[in-house]
């Protein structure tokens, strides 16, 4: 199969009735360049991670701009997404990886990836540094891209699960 996306996209991530394992069942919903949604309840980070293609899902499919997320494709649509996991390991001896919460979602930002997949740290943010990914993260929709969270307060709306 021939992926082709413009270099300067319009972006929209579609889930049709996914569903991973019991923790997903049968989620469909659409997201548009622009916007910001956060996920709540169990699976959040299992979400993201089929969504960025490093998990498969059981059911249903996961569409980018129309075409089938697979395992074969995968590679080539994480080109166009930033990725900022739960948790970061470093392996011993590299010390020049960012692993503060804050500076990995300005990365994310700063790479010029339409579609941001955000998850929560393994360790709470103070208040004040919530706030700082929070704006960070509206800033970028206001840019046209698009945010998958399990950050809140600033979603547009949130996805249930």
């Amino acid at each position: 199969m021939n992926y082709l996306l413009p270099l300067h996209l319009i972006m929209m991530l579609e889930l049709h009735n996914v569903t991973i394992g019991e923790l997903v069942k049968g989620l469909s919903v659409t997201l548009d360049d622009g916007q910001i949604v956060g996920i709540q309840g169990r699976g959040k980070t299992t979400l993201l991670k089929a969504v960025v293609g490093l998990i498969a899902i059981d059911g249903g499919h996961i569409c980018i701009d129309g075409e089938v997320l697979t395992p074969e494709s995968a590679p080539y649509f994480r080109r166009y997404m930033a990725y900022v996991p739960q948790k970061l390991s470093v392996p011993e001896g590299y010390d020049k990886v960012p692993t503060d919460y804050v500076e990995l979602v300005r990365r994310a930002i700063d790479s010029g990836k339409q579609l941001l997949v955000i998850d929560e740290p393994a360790e709470p943010l103070t208040d004040e540094r919530q706030l700082t990914v929070g704006h960070l993260l509206v800033n970028a929709v206001q840019q046209g891209r698009t945010v998958l969270t399990v950050m809140n307060p600033l979603n547009d709306y949130y996805i249930q699960l």
